[in-house]
């Protein structure tokens, strides 16, 4: 029987401000909604032999982090509707907490805002992509590291997006896994301590918020309108996100760091 992996989630975003509590009775928040995409990989074909993931959410806005976080076998960062260069004491706490799990070696996995929010904590450079918004389903094409990282020889990996901004800068000694015509790093990697993706494998399990939020992007004009059509219209595309959690257990549980790729 495959063993369970207790991951300290920083949940960075509370859904319940940007849903009917109707929608948010259903899905929840990040913790649930990861929660539930990582239970359903453990009973599908992609699961294998790994270990099935238990999260633990702390309420980083209100600035809880574990008292011990080497408890965990790792740190998962959320996605968020904020940005990571705003001036709000919540995101200078979390970058200051990330530059801590960095020294402490802390297995770090971030998607979206967390896939940000590391590389910003870290030395590189986020703001607003240059080529706009990256909505719905997308395509990510991986790179030849990432090809022999992963084991795989598939080309490329689709994922639901919400987000306006990018990396624009990376830190030293991480290696970018995946982009596309939009958005240069879509995934990176740093040996053994640091995985993001910008992508949410999260929402392809429950599109309903997904939908939601692009419906309060369009009353708030964050994103243009042609853009919010497209976007759902498409909602209901397939995506990889079972690929995607597996590679990210597999990061929890140190397959990953077997690994050791030439094409760097």
């Amino acid at each position: 029987m495959a063993s369970r992996l207790r991951v300290a989630l920083f949940e960075c975003e509370r859904l319940e401000e940007h849903l009917a509590p109707s929608v948010f009775k259903r899905t929840g928040g990040y913790a649930t909604l990861l929660q539930r995409a990582f239970d359903h990989f453990s009973t599908s074909s992609e699961s294998s032999s790994l270990p099935s993931i238990e999260l633990k959410a702390f309420d980083v806005k209100a600035e809880q982090y574990p008292a011990d976080v080497q408890q965990f076998a790792g740190v998962l960062i959320s996605g968020s509707l904020s940005g990571v260069y705003d001036k709000e004491p919540w995101i200078s706490r979390l970058l200051q907490e990330i530059e801590i799990l960095d020294r402490m070696k802390v297995k770090t996995c971030g998607i979206s805002f967390g896939h940000q929010a590391i590389v910003q904590a870290l030395g590189g450079q986020v703001g607003k992509n240059p080529k706009g918004s990256e909505v719905s389903v997308r395509t990510a094409t991986l790179t030849k590291a990432a090809q022999q990282l992963f084991g795989t020889e598939r080309q490329d990996f689709r994922l639901h997006y919400h987000h306006n901004d990018a990396i624009l800068r990376l830190p030293d000694k991480f290696w970018p896994l995946a982009s596309n015509n939009v958005t240069q790093h879509q995934s990176v990697y740093r040996p053994s301590h640091f995985l993001t993706f910008c992508g949410h494998p999260d929402y392809s399990h429950n599109v309903e918020v997904l939908e939601r939020l692009l419906e309060y992007d369009r009353e708030n004009l964050w994103v243009h309108e042609q853009l919010v059509e497209h976007g759902l219209e498409t909602l209901q595309q397939p995506t990889d996100y079972l690929w995607v959690l597996k590679q990210i257990v597999r990061f929890y549980s140190g397959a990953l760091d077997r690994q050791k790729p030439t094409n760097v």
